[in-house]
């Protein structure tokens, strides 16, 4: 930057209006001291003393100036300062532009790239459409027809970057669900759907297989069960597991009677069937899940894996071969 002319130049002892010469002072932005100034000017001009030795700083500046009349006049001048260390920064790299930021009270300069921002904006707007879709299943009450889609946007946001923005899309949905639904709500959500989506979504990504996949969601959609029901006995003040164990007891009995078998079950033979019974329910979940998804994201462009052989000779059984 050029120069700025001298502003102590209407003082009757400045060089430039004795000698005549071009005094100028330099208006450089810097964080470093001012260069000084001229001696006779210094002295005679108030406030420049002040001026001559003080490092710069970001603010305001006011210098008062003697004039020919004797009146006083006050200039201000803004002083707007880079940092030192974002002036080293844009030196050795550059425009630093939108994809870096200065914090001033580390004192480091933290960077992000434009993959981050739009990791967090699909994030966001995964997690919405997630809870938008449990919250219009539960009032329409579909959610038994719609639980196979409910994973969706977490299974997306894991595919497209990775597993950790699957697990944060599920988060978010988790605390979208407390404010529109209550905590309650969000837990069943977490418990049923998202647990089973965000561990989906990250062996999808990983590329796993079909069958290690359906018994990992089957596992998990067990769990996710019990702890469903287990909540549920906290909020209801009633033992879900005991009414749970007495049908399965009643159906065993009954089913005993049918065969012309006596006795009565066990309490070993009642849990084995409970356990039974719950990871068939995932098994055959995550089965369905795992065809529609690898079928339908497909034919969206995400490689999910082939299907299995069987599978995928039922699945195409009807199809035209050219």
């Amino acid at each position: 930057m050029q120069s700025g002319v001298c502003p102590f130049a209407p003082c009757p002892s400045c060089p430039s209006r004795q000698a005549g010469t071009g005094c100028r002072l330099s208006l450089v932005r810097t964080t470093g001291p001012a260069p000084p100034l001229h001696a006779s000017t210094a002295t005679c001009c108030r406030g420049a003393g002040d001026l001559a030795g003080r490092p710069r700083s970001s603010g305001t500046a006011g210098v008062e100036l003697r004039t020919r009349g004797g009146r006083w006049r006050r200039r201000w001048h803004r002083l707007s300062l880079v940092p030192t260390a974002m002036a080293q920064a844009g030196s050795a790299d550059g425009d630093a532009g939108p994809s870096s930021s200065y914090s001033p009270s580390s004192g480091q300069q933290s960077s992000y790239t434009l993959e981050d921002t739009r990791t967090l904006v699909e994030t966001a707007m995964l997690a919405a459409v997630s809870g938008l879709a449990y919250l219009l299943s539960t009032i329409l009450k579909l959610e038994n027809s719609l639980g196979y889609f409910l994973p969706l946007p977490v299974v997306l946001a894991a595919l497209r970057s990775g597993p950790g923005a699957g697990w944060r899309t599920m988060t978010a949905t988790c605390f979208l669900l407390v404010v529109l639904l209550g905590p309650l709500r969000a837990m069943s959500y977490l418990f049923l759907h998202g647990l089973l989506a965000a561990t989906l979504g990250s062996l999808w990504s990983a590329q796993a297989g079909f069958w290690p996949g359906v018994v990992a969601g089957a596992l998990v959609r067990m769990v996710g069960q019990l702890s469903y029901l287990v909540m549920s006995s906290v909020t209801m003040n009633e033992n879900m597991f005991a009414l749970l164990l007495s049908n399965v007891y009643n159906m065993l009995d009954q089913t005993s009677a049918a065969l012309g078998l006596t006795g009565a079950p066990s309490v070993t033979a009642v849990n084995c069937t409970i356990f039974s019974l719950l990871l068939i329910n995932g098994l055959t979940y995550c089965f369905l899940v795992h065809v529609v998804y690898r079928v339908m994201l497909g034919a969206m462009g995400y490689q999910l894996g082939p299907l299995p052989g069987i599978v995928s000779k039922y699945l195409n059984a009807g199809a035209v071969q050219r």
